[in-house]
């Protein structure tokens, strides 16, 4: 499970950091019986739906929130 970030606003000693404490709480969360190998796997092959663009979601609220009274 090594290198799978990729933060571009982070450096590579913070990106490393942030990987290590991410693996050492998944690590505690196995210990404590929270999750198994087969949900982490299940977690690892997961696709990432893309976050969509602020600008599109701020024009759907724009409206409703700014209407005049």
């Amino acid at each position: 499970m090594s290198d799978f970030l990729e933060i571009q606003s982070l450096g590579v000693e913070e990106t490393a950091e942030l990987e290590a404490k991410i693996c050492r709480r998944i690590a505690d969360r196995i210990k404590e019986g929270l999750l198994s190998e087969k949900e982490i796997r299940e977690i690892e092959e997961m696709r990432l739906r893309p976050i969509p663009d602020i600008l599109d979601v701020q024009s759907v609220y724009e409206d409703h929130l700014f209407r005049g009274k």
